[in-house]
């Protein structure tokens, strides 16, 4: 029987393939077969730690697969030149080659799988098939954002295996604690998991002497703190270990993990991942880097849709603003009650500002409140949204955050409703392609816009679009002029339905 342990993150650079290859080693060190799986694709940082280039460290290499193991003080390192990726799109001949290739190292009382270089598919479905999953985040506030939205997205995947905390390179065990409690209460609110805390790592100047030598840190410095952290890590892992329920074995789960990449992966937004369309085999990690580099995708907050290969770029995106958004939100919401709760309204505006704008759409909130049944379904939508300003009289060019609900509308609804728009200066009025009316407006500023269209289908969309605070911006650094112009403002035309 084999142990499996999936080694994985949020975000990269958080230090996952110094702490797997030095939790394998423990685990050796205790007399325990260990195997420790490096995705191919990464193949070059690992060697970079530590040099496994040499002849006589091979134990076994499979030349049509490309399946190779390494003998490492004690731990079998198994890479393959096929990333977990592209394993669905080979036939079933070439998949059962594959998978034989791999089943011929089974016998290891635990086996560590470091998804670094890994693809998000990939991530998944071995998060979906370990025993047990370690989750490495560090004080980096993006790799804890990048970390909970991961763990969203394994709660809608029905990914039901233990998440350990690993909270690395902290300066002292306190700083690890804190930052524990804030992830572990947001996964028990919002989600309703337990996320205990493993092990805390310590900051240690023995880890960079070691990488410069190409070795690892508990072998090089085994008295240094590190790696007493790194022996405290692998204690609680194996109390951990003995309360979840045994794996089927390592031949299984190679089979069950072939199953597993063909799976649908459900994303944030009711979206689901789209298989990865690979028209030309691939072979090797530049070729895979190139064809990435000319895919583009539909980044927003809460939602993608798009090609695999950009999904870990807009996870990224996601982490990057996580906490910014979540900012924004609230206050934003407190606005809307504010205005909701002022009996007082203006009767008369001279030009819309964003103050006029939120106003109306509280307003319109307000009655949709009232007229629709809290039963019917609705969708609400958050997307961080580009502008280029190539049309003058709409949006400045810039970052925005829009927000988006659809919700049916019948014909006394959406009278309530324009009746609101229409008290605001400047509306305008028009008909889109597919026969919607839409009622937009803009503020003097070019700051923030509303719109209301009703479709002939019978909904009603309300977006909102408003430029966040500069001084706390998603991308500060960045100006309108570096706004790709293929990826200009999106006014939510009819036909783009969301689900």
């Amino acid at each position: 029987m084999s142990g499996i342990i999936t080694l994985t993150s949020g975000l990269e650079q958080v230090g996952k393939t110094h702490l797997g290859i030095n939790i394998a080693l423990e685990l050796a060190r205790k007399g325990h077969g260990v195997g420790y799986y490096h995705e191919g694709g990464g193949q070059r940082s690992l060697n970079q730690l530590l040099q496994l280039r040499q002849r006589s460290t091979t134990k076994h290499q499979d030349r049509k697969t490309g399946v190779t193991c390494h003998g490492y003080q004690g731990v079998d390192i198994i890479a393959s030149r096929i990333p977990l990726l592209h394993w669905n799109g080979l036939d079933r001949d070439e998949l059962a080659a594959l998978v034989a290739a791999h089943e011929v190292w089974s016998g290891y009382d635990d086996f560590v799988i470091d998804t670094s270089g890994m693809s998000p598919r990939a991530v998944i479905a071995c998060c979906r098939l370990s025993r047990l999953v370690l989750l490495v985040v560090t004080p980096d506030p993006g790799s804890q954002a990048g970390a909970f939205a991961l763990l969203r997205i394994l709660h809608l995947n029905a990914c039901d295996n233990p998440v350990l905390l690993v909270v690395n390179q902290v300066d002292e065990a306190a700083q690890a604690a804190a930052i524990h409690a804030r992830l572990s209460e947001k996964a028990r609110h919002y989600l309703g998991l337990e996320v205990p805390l493993l092990a805390a790592v310590v900051r240690d100047e023995h880890v960079q002497s070691a990488t410069r030598q190409k070795q690892t840190f508990t072998s090089m410095f085994p008295e240094s703190l590190v790696s007493g952290c790194v022996v405290k890590l692998v204690e609680g892992l194996l109390e951990s270990r003995a309360a979840v329920q045994e794996h089927s074995g390592l031949q299984e789960f190679w089979k069950n993990l072939a199953e597993s990449i063909r799976l649908p992966v459900r994303l944030p937004g009711n979206a689901n991942l789209a298989d990865f369309e690979q028209t030309d085999e691939v072979t090797t990690e530049d070729e895979v880097q190139a064809g990435a580099d000319d895919i583009r995708a539909e980044a927003t907050l809460l939602r993608f849709e798009g090609p695999l290969g950009r999904l870990g770029s807009v996870m990224e995106n996601f982490s990057g603003v996580m906490h910014f958004l979540a900012d924004d939100m609230q206050a934003f919401h407190e606005r809307l009650e504010d205005v909701h709760s002022d009996a007082h309204r203006t009767a008369e505006w001279s030009a819309p500002d964003c103050g006029i704008l939120e106003m109306t759409l509280a307003a319109i909130l307000d009655t949709l409140r009232h007229c629709v049944s809290r039963q019917q379904q609705v969708c609400f939508q958050v997307e961080e949204d580009p502008v280029s300003g190539e049309e003058a009289s709409w949006l400045a060019p810039g970052y925005y955050i829009k927000y988006v609900l659809v919700l049916p509308g019948q014909d006394d609804i959406i009278d309530r409703v324009r009746q609101e728009m229409e008290r605001v200066p400047g509306l305008r009025l028009s008909k889109g392609h597919e026969g919607e009316c839409i009622c937009e407006a803009i503020s003097i500023a070019r700051d923030a816009c509303l719109s209301v269209i009703h479709t002939p289908q019978g909904e009603i969309r309300v977006n909102y679009w408003h430029r966040p605070d500069r001084r706390k911006s998603l991308r500060a650094e960045e100006t309108a002029k570096e706004i790709p112009d293929s990826r200009s403002r999106d006014r939510q035309p009819a036909d783009k339905r969301l689900h």
